[in-house]
Parts: C-alpha cells; sequence; structure tokens
C-alpha cells in the first residue's frame, strides 16, 4: 500500500490534453510577476508618488529572491494543486484590493500593502506552479513542454506591459485593475476544471497552521516582520551609501550559499532531520555532484547577462540604432527567434536526450557571442545595415533559446522528487546572482575594455561553466525517481 504521506504514482491520463493546463499555468505565473514587477512602478508614478517611492518598488521583487525559505513547506503540506488554486483566489483577492486603493495618492500606503501581499503570493505560486509541472509529467514531457512554459509566461508578460497599461490609460486604474483581476479569476476557475490530480498529501493544512502558530515560529515571524518594518524605513538613507548599492539581491545570494555551506558541514555530523524544511535543503546537497551543480547554475547564465546588459548602449551608441528600430529587431524579431529556438530545443531533447543536445545547444548560445565582437570591429569600419543588425540579433536569440532549452530541462532533473517544489526555488534564486554580478560590473568594463574586446570577454566567461559540462550529472535523466521517506 502506499503511505498516504509519500507522493504518488501519476494519475491516469487527464481529460484535457496537458498543453491546456501547461499554457495556462504559465501564464498566470508571468501574470502577477509582471503587474508587480513592471506595472506597479507605473501605478505609483501616475498617482503622484514621489520618485523615492517609485524606487522603492523594486523592493516589491524581494519575495522572489527569498522564496527558497518557504518552499519546502509547499512540498510538505497539502498538495500543489491545492496551494495553486488558493494562490490564485488570493491574487484574484489582492488584485482587487489593489483596484480600489488605486484612486489617489492618499490611498499609496494601501496600495503598498496590497502590492506586498500580491508580491509575496505570486513567488509562492510560482513555487507550485513548477513544483505541480514536475509532478505531473514526467521527463520527456517535461523536455517536450519547455518551449510552451517560456511562452505563455512570456505572453503574460507582453500583456501587462502592453495592453493592460493603455487600457488603464483610457478607463482609469481603478477599473483597468478590477480588469486585471476580472482576468485572473477566468485563469483560476480554468485551472479547477483543468488541473490534473497527481500528489495525496502528505501532511494536511491543519498540520501546517499547528506548526506556525508555535510560539517559535510566531516569535520568529514578529521579529522578521519588525526587522522589515525598520528596513523600509531606513532604506532611503541606506540607498545613498556604498552598501545600499549592491543589490540586495547578492546579500540574500551570499546569505544563502553560507547556508548551503552550513547544512552540507552538518550533514555529514549530525543525524538524518526530521524537519521537511530542513529535509529540503540537505537533500538537495545530498545529490551526487552537488557542488558542480551548484556552480554551474551560478556560472550558467553569466555570460549571457554580461552580453544582454550592454547589448542596447552599444547598438545605441556604435551603431546609432534609434529606440523604435531596436524595439523591432530586438523585441520583435528577436522574441519570436527565442521562442522557435527554446521550442525547437524542447523537442529535440524530449526526442534524444540532454546529453545528445547539451553541446550543441550551450555552444550554440555562447559561441554566438562572437558574432558581436564581429559586429563590433566591423562598425569600427564603417555603417552597417539595419538587416545586418537584425539578423545577429535573431540568430543570438534562436542560441539563447537553445541554451534556456538545456538549461530548464537541467534545472528540472536537479529536483529531488520528494522535494520538487524547495529545489526547484533553490536553483532559481542561485541563479539570479549571475545576473546581479552582470549588472553591477558590465558599466565599468565595458568603458575599460571598449566593445569588441568587452564582447570577446562575454564569451571567455561563458567557458568555466562549460568546462563543467563533463562531470555534471542527470545528463542522461534523474537516476533516482523516488527519494526516500523521511
Amino acid at each position: 500500500m502506499t503511505d498516504a504521506r509519500d507522493v504518488t504514482a501519476r494519475a491516469p491520463a487527464a481529460r484535457h490534453p496537458a498543453q491546456l493546463w501547461i499554457a495556462s499555468t504559465y501564464f498566470a505565473e508571468g501574470y502577477p510577476y509582471s503587474i508587480v514587477n513592471n506595472l506597479a512602478e507605473v501605478v505609483f508614478a501616475s498617482l503622484g508618488a514621489s520618485l523615492g517611492a517609485v524606487g522603492l518598488t523594486s523592493l516589491f521583487h524581494l519575495p522572489w529572491n527569498l522564496k527558497f525559505l518557504w518552499a519546502p513547506f509547499v512540498d510538505a503540506y497539502g498538495t500543489k494543486r491545492r496551494w495553486l488554486l488558493g494562490i490564485e483566489v488570493g491574487l484574484v483577492a489582492m488584485l482587487v484590493a489593489a483596484a480600489f486603493a488605486s484612486s489617489s495618492a492618499a490611498s499609496v500606503p494601501a496600495l503598498s500593502i496590497a502590492f506586498i501581499a500580491l508580491a509575496l503570493l505570486s513567488a509562492t505560486h510560482d513555487v507550485a506552479i513548477d513544483g505541480f509541472y514536475l509532478t505531473a509529467l514526467d521527463e520527456s514531457e517535461q523536455s517536450r513542454f519547455v518551449g510552451l512554459r517560456q511562452l505563455s509566461y512570456k505572453l503574460a508578460n507582453l500583456l501587462v506591459r502592453g495592453p493592460a497599461i493603455v487600457l488603464a490609460g483610457l478607463v482609469g486604474w481603478r477599473l483597468g485593475m478590477l480588469a486585471l483581476a476580472a482576468l485572473m479569476g477566468a485563469v483560476t476557475l480554468a485551472h479547477v476544471a483543468l488541473l490534473p490530480r497527481d500528489e495525496v498529501e502528505r501532511r494536511s493544512f491543519g498540520e501546517l497552521a499547528r506548526w506556525l502558530l508555535r510560539p517559535r515560529v510566531a516569535g520568529a515571524a514578529t521579529l522578521l516582520g519588525g526587522l522589515a518594518v525598520g528596513l523600509r524605513s531606513a532604506w532611503p538613507r541606506v540607498a545613498s551609501t556604498p552598501i545600499g548599492r549592491v543589490p540586495m539581491e547578492a546579500y540574500l545570494a551570499l546569505a544563502l550559499g553560507v547556508s548551503l555551506v552550513w547544512l552540507r558541514a552538518r550533514r555529514s555530523t549530525s543525524k538524518p532531520a526530521e524537519s521537511p524544511y530542513r529535509a529540503a535543503f540537505s537533500g538537495f546537497l545530498a545529490q551526487p555532484r552537488a557542488w558542480v551543480i551548484l556552480a554551474f547554475v551560478l556560472l550558467f547564465r553569466t555570460g549571457e547577462s554580461f552580453l544582454q546588459k550592454m547589448k542596447w548602449p552599444f547598438l545605441r551608441d556604435a551603431l546609432h540604432l534609434s529606440l523604435a528600430e531596436y524595439g523591432i529587431a530586438n523585441g520583435t524579431f528577436g522574441v519570436a527567434a527565442s521562442f522557435a529556438g527554446t521550442l525547437l530545443g524542447g523537442f529535440l531533447i524530449s526526442r534524444h536526450g540532454l546529453r545528445r543536445w547539451i553541446w550543441p545547444f550551450v555552444v550554440a548560445q555562447n559561441g554566438l557571442h562572437l558574432l558581436y565582437v564581429w559586429l563590433a570591429a566591423y562598425a569600427a569600419r564603417g555603417a552597417v545595415s539595419l538587416s545586418t543588425i537584425t539578423a545577429v540579433i535573431c540568430v543570438e536569440h534562436v542560441g539563447e533559446g537553445l541554451g534556456t532549452a538545456v538549461f530548464t530541462v537541467f534545472l528540472m532533473r536537479c529536483c529531488d522528487p520528494e522535494h520538487r517544489a524547495a529545489h526547484m526555488a533553490i536553483v532559481t534564486a542561485l541563479m539570479s546572482i549571475g545576473f546581479t554580478v552582470a549588472g553591477m560590473a558590465s558599466g565599468y568594463l565595458a568603458e575599460a575594455l571598449g566593445f569588441v574586446r568587452y564582447f570577446g570577454f562575454t564569451f571567455v566567461v561563458t567557458i568555466p561553466s562549460m568546462a563543467l559540462i563533463v562531470v555534471l550529472p542527470y545528463l542522461d535523466g534523474r537516476s533516482v525517481t523516488r527519494a526516500p521517506a523521511h
């Protein structure tokens, strides 16, 4: 008999094609993320908030950096389907609250609270969706639908950043936000019918509530809440200092790294952890070649991040591209090429396996940086046509899409079946460090090296991650299909 606390085998085929719920869930993942991270500053600025207050909206992104802290609870309590649906109901409620708090500058404090709640719910929603995807699909399906995930997520982002802002400009923020809430509500109702049931509860939500009400847990939550309030009030002063100029993600990444090192040291000297929370983190480090995995995740996107940070300044200053031309070349043709690369990559990996395609796809992603070396050198000798620039951008985006397919499939294989949601949250949190480092150093390096040598540098920094491919685990699939019970 199957223990009720363990994940069951996959359920019989769902009534609806998997493509439907995959597209809808990843649209639903990108939708609130874009509202919080792309719409908040527009709403606050439109309501007359100060520049300082508009700048502080960047703090709304913190839950995505911190989600690895509570991701183990999504694995340990209830089912991911229930988490997903319950959070979506909460997102609808918070969007309605934000709509009624977006009437004037006087309501900015209430609007801030609504957006903080939206951010916390949305970050947890991401954890539930990623965990659900990994639970409901086998490895081949996970690979095949990588492109569909990316496409659906990007469509949500485009909807919020374009039509949603236009609508709000026509009817006002209150009605505009209510329209956003209505769409989220429609997606939630669709998920009630579409989502398959692939898990049983390990522990009930009642057990989670009792754990949260324990004096030590409640006291720690109160202390963290007080620290958050203090940070918010002090941040305008801190931000003007050298400490404040370092992105918050860098401090969070350092804290996560120190925690993983500590857990690694403890794992060899202590008894197996009974706590599902601690088990999620120690279980990640118990994987074969865990430190190789960590290094690969940290380094894989670094070269691409350096390239993307300086791409627009290079095209603007060296090639004299207008913003409209860049929007068409990069934001239209380039995005379409990226989608095509990701779809093709996911399909080929699902057909022939990751080991066969990892080298061609990673070399395509990183080697195409050298096109920008050629473009920068060519620009120094004369004008470059818009068609040539667009072709380079599109080919580079195809390589980026192929690399995205490889990286996404590999990240999914790093997630132990017992701790899918928590492990995906850990690797995605670590993944953001490369973006942070690139953002801090890219401008200074481009000024010091010049664009030709800078783009050569973006290729050179990809070499360590490519070298690690030789010793990566899981290239032939995850050998363990079920983690031991704790």
